[in-house]
Order: structure tokens, then C-alpha cells, then sequence
């Protein structure tokens, strides 16, 4: 989705030809998965055959882009020797981060270090935050960028440098187009060196987490209001009471307990609380204990502050979640009625 960077190391005449590249894991590493959702995944810099690495894309259809570095055969070697040194065993993981430390970080990173003296960055500042730059591929995606936002945090408001733009791979080739050393361009244009078919990533408006969300909110509040009965409520607020707890404790845990970035603080842990696992709990029962009534009361309040918040706090609460936080709204109307009604 956001693309990938490698470094390809080519000499004709030595018949070397090979990719370096920081983008990998060992599936064999213990406890992968904890360490995966943890964020302490470590990555490794590994090397491959070119003919291997197209090959893979092609199969893949992923387009494959090159821009020749202009360096000196004093530069050309330094940089092969850095990349040979990242490759002993000893030094060839590092533990990932998405937006800091990855593929094309680190890819950016040596080259600088290879070279005597700074490279200028002549990027146009374009006033972006990280969000800006993650919904640029997101877009396209609008269930995968509704849960994106809703997992990460309200740091990716924050405004990135033009430095900071090239953790993603278009903006290090944009950066390296106009990149210059020593007065001197640092790269050459772009070549095309395999063209995946072009593909329309598109989601009908009618399929959209805005759309399927909001009809969705209104038919179940039409149903509740027309056939005002007790067992279908406790079924929708089993469901949706239990959905939001997940993805509370979800935010909970990427929040405090993993090394993944911009994760906290997350202001959908107001609709998305784990804390209605409470709830969850003594909802089929046929009165609710008091201090469950309370903290419906308490939950809702919050949930009205947060339609006016979701101002302040877009994108990192999306739009497409007015709709669950209106229905819990009402759903904690209902079951507060509902209950004390039988309860008298």
C-alpha cells in the first residue's frame, strides 16, 4: 500500500548485481506475533539476486522504480561497505518503526553516511501532517483508513518536516529528483523498470464506512423505536457494546503497551471505552445494578461531549464514527429507560 525502498548495488563488470534490502523479518523469530502487535518485531537488512527481486514483483504486479545515484567510485565504494557492514550478523536487525526507522529511513539514512559532506533536500514544504501523508494512500482504502484512525493517535496531527516526509518511498524519490551534493544533482530521473497494470482501487459511495455506518445507525434506531422491544435491544447492545470494548482495549494496548508510534493518546477510546465490558456483562440480565445505570450515565455524557470534540480532534477520530457514537447514545438512553421502567 505505501510502497517499499531497496538499494540495488550493480557492477557489470564484477557480474554483481544485487538488492540490499531493510524491509524483512524471520517468521521463525520467537513469539512473532506478540512481537508484531508489540512493535518490537526486529527487521533485518538482507540481500538478493536482482533477477529475484523483479521477478517478485512482477508476479506480485507491483511496479518497480530506479534513479541511478551519481556518485564517485570512492562514494560508489564506501556505501557498499557500509551496506556489507549493516549485513553482519551482528548488525543487520533493527527493531522497525513505521514513521521513523524502516526501509526507506534507512535506505535515505546511508547514503548520507557514505558520503563526505550533507546532502541538500530541496523538497517544497507542504504544510502536512503525518495524516496528510498516510491518507494520500488511504484514500483509496476507506475501511482500512477508517480503521487506521481509529487505532492510531491524535501525535499523527503533528506537522512532518520535508525530512520526515521520506519515511515513505515516493517522497524519497520526489526528495532524491531534486536532491543535490556539492552543488551537483545527486540522482538521476526516474526509470521505469517494470510497470504493473494499472488498477482502480475505488469503493462505491454505498459501501463506505460513512454510508454503511449512518444506514446502518438509523435502521436500528427505527427498529428500536418502532417495536420497543427488550430483547432486541439487549441484542444490539450486546453487540455494539461489546464492539466498542474491543476496540478499546485495542487502543488501550497499542496506546500503553507497544513501541508503535502516534498511538497515544487516542481520543476514540471516548466512544471505544473498555470499560463497557461492565456493561457487556449485565446486559441480558433483566435489571441492571445500580452502579452499571451510573455508568451509562457517566459513558453517554462523554459520548455527547465528543460530537462537538470530533472538531478539534479530526482525523485522528474519524468522521465515520458519529454514527456508532450516536447510537450509543441512544442505546444508553434505552437501556437506562427500559431497565428502570421494569425495575418499577
Amino acid at each position: 500500500m505505501f510502497g517499499h525502498t531497496a538499494i540495488r548495488v550493480h557492477d557489470p563488470k564484477a557480474k554483481y548485481d544485487r538488492v540490499f534490502n531493510y524491509g524483512t523479518f524471520d517468521f521463525q523469530t520467537p513469539h512473532f506475533y506478540l512481537k508484531y502487535a508489540q512493535g518490537l518485531l526486529p527487521y533485518q537488512l538482507t540481500h538478493t539476486p536482482f533477477p529475484y527481486f523483479i521477478y517478485a514483483y512482477e508476479m506480485e504486479e507491483r511496479s518497480v522504480y530506479s534513479q541511478r545515484l551519481r556518485l564517485d567510485s570512492i562514494q560508489k565504494q564506501r556505501l557498499f561497505n557500509l551496506l556489507l557492514e549493516n549485513y553482519r550478523p551482528e548488525n543487520r536487525s533493527y527493531l522497525y518503526n513505521f514513521l521513523f526507522d524502516n526501509c526507506t529511513t534507512r535506505s535515505r539514512d546511508i547514503l548520507q553516511k557514505s558520503l563526505p559532506a550533507e546532502i541538500n533536500w530541496n523538497m517544497t514544504e507542504q504544510n502536512k501532517n503525518f495524516w496528510n501523508l498516510l491518507d494520500e494512500y488511504l484514500d483509496a482504502s476507506p475501511w482500512v483508513q477508517w480503521g487506521i484512525h481509529t487505532i492510531l493517535g491524535q501525535r499523527g496531527n503533528r506537522e512532518a518536516t520535508t525530512f520526515q516526509y521520506m519515511f515513505l518511498p515516493d517522497y524519497l524519490m520526489y526528495g532524491l529528483k531534486t536532491a543535490t551534493f556539492k552543488q551537483q544533482r545527486l540522482a538521476d530521473d526516474v526509470e521505469i523498470l517494470y510497470q504493473a497494470p494499472k488498477r482502480e482501487l475505488t469503493t462505491e459511495w454505498y459501501l463506505s464506512p460513512f454510508f454503511v455506518f449512518s444506514a446502518s445507525v438509523l435502521l436500528i434506531i427505527a427498529l428500536l423505536w418502532k417495536t420497543q422491544s427488550i430483547l432486541l435491544l439487549n441484542s444490539i447492545s450486546l453487540i455494539m457494546f461489546l464492539f466498542t470494548a474491543i476496540v478499546g482495549i485495542l487502543i488501550v494496548f497499542l496506546g500503553g503497551f507497544t513501541a508503535h508510534p502516534i498511538t497515544a493518546p487516542n481520543w476514540n477510546i471516548l466512544w471505544a471505552n473498555p470499560l463497557n465490558i461492565l456493561a457487556v456483562i449485565f446486559i441480558l440480565r433483566r435489571q441492571l445494578p445500580c452502579f452499571v445505570l451510573i455508568y451509562l450515565k457517566i459513558y453517554m455524557s462523554i459520548l455527547v461531549v465528543a460530537i462537538p470534540a470530533w472538531v478539534i480532534c479530526q482525523p485522528a477520530v474519524p468522521m465515520d464514527s458519529i454514527a456508532i457514537i450516536i447510537l450509543m447514545i441512544y442505546l444508553c438512553l434505552q437501556l437506562r429507560a427500559k431497565k428502570k421502567s421494569i425495575e418499577i
